[in-house]
């Protein structure tokens, strides 16, 4: 548990520096950076004992986060035009990525020694690297190149009532998906009768039709200049799983299906409305550290919460009420985040 735990809190813990570290070197040097530290790490922490696995995993975290907080500012800074688009591209792809890992590592393992079906994955994030290296290489011939940001550091983001939305709708999206994720095969056996197999079919379903809600949302933000609708249309998708879980437990195939693909498309509304609402690429660095900083550690407490409310009542009824507003808040703040204006100018627009 604590191993599964330590990412999530390091994306938390260290948003704020990953946003440092961007202004600092620039965004190319930092996720160049992090690249090979994901690829080092995966590695090195298999190679001592328990204390050196969980230490090299929270520093993996480390790393992981500045891609997590950066890469919307790289789209806001490279691809305006295009945002909807790429930040879909760009969260379907994180989809991809740990659906892939968690398909095939332990099959790996079957094969080969668990620690190689781990560290295998260090040849991923090292063609990463080289693929980045290679796409910015221009930019780091350029005189200018380490002129970024423009400006300082922008102040008052946490005052803003947009940035606090879009803050919240992430904590809220990812409360219910860490919840879901860890406790939906129990939830199926449950109240479904499946078995244990089947259970894991539901999981399955669950987190690959996140997918197809990545990218129907890049194609979807941009029909209207203002994404309330889409927040509420996904708040919604979310609230139909958990509802209908309880009241039509036979339905689950199509309920995890529905649930799969608002949470896949809650997330990509998230990091794209980061890349929308921010002024430029120096806002979006603090807005999205912002977002990820209290958005896990919201997110942290999702599956905690469901858990314990589980035990103390014996049934699902109260944890998946629990979930139920969890999509009314992601409503609520959508409203808010999702009005066309913009964060982190000079005065600030919202």
């Amino acid at each position: 548990g604590l191993l599964t735990t330590l990412p999530v809190l390091s994306f938390a813990v260290f948003a704020p520096a990953a946003a440092w570290l961007g202004h600092r070197i620039g965004l190319d040097r930092a996720i160049l950076f992090a690249c090979l530290a994901i690829a080092t790490g995966t590695v090195w922490r298999v190679t001592g004992g328990a204390v050196t696995l969980l230490a090299v995993t929270m520093v993996i975290g480390a790393a992981m986060t500045v891609g997590n907080v950066l890469g919307p500012v790289v789209v806001k800074r490279d691809f305006t035009a295009r945002a909807g688009p790429v930040m879909g591209l760009f969260t379907a792809f994180l989809i991809v990525g740990a659906a892939a890992a968690a398909a095939l590592t332990a099959p790996l393992a079957a094969v080969w020694d668990w620690r190689i079906a781990l560290a295998v994955w260090a040849l991923l994030a090292f063609v990463a690297a080289l693929v980045w290296y290679w796409a910015t290489r221009r930019r780091r011939l350029r005189a200018h190149s380490q002129a970024e940001p423009t400006r300082p550091a922008v102040r008052g983001l946490w005052r803003s009532g947009v940035a606090w939305g879009i803050t919240t709708l992430m904590g809220a999206q990812a409360a219910a998906y860490f919840a879901m994720t860890a406790w939906l095969p129990t939830l199926l056996i449950d109240e479904a009768g499946v078995d244990l197999g089947t259970a894991g079919v539901g999981q399955a379903l669950f987190q690959v039709t996140g997918i197809a809600g990545t990218l129907l949302v890049s194609i979807l933000i941009r029909v209207r200049a203002s994404q309330v609708w889409l927040a509420v249309t996904i708040a919604l998708g979310w609230a139909v799983m958990p509802a209908g879980l309880l009241a039509w437990p036979a339905g689950w195939p199509l309920l995890t299906v529905v649930g799969g693909t608002a949470q896949g498309a809650g997330i990509a509304l998230a990091l794209t409305l980061v890349v929308l609402r921010a002024h430029d690429s120096t806002a979006a660095s603090g807005l999205s550290a912002m977002m990820q900083l209290v958005g896990y550690l919201i997110g942290a407490g999702g599956p905690v919460a469901v858990g314990v409310l589980y035990e103390l009542t014996g049934s699902w009824v109260v944890p998946m009420m629990v979930v139920i507003g969890l999509a009314g808040s992601m409503a609520l703040s959508g409203t808010i985040a999702g009005r066309p204006v913009t964060v982190g100018g000079s005065p600030d627009h919202a």
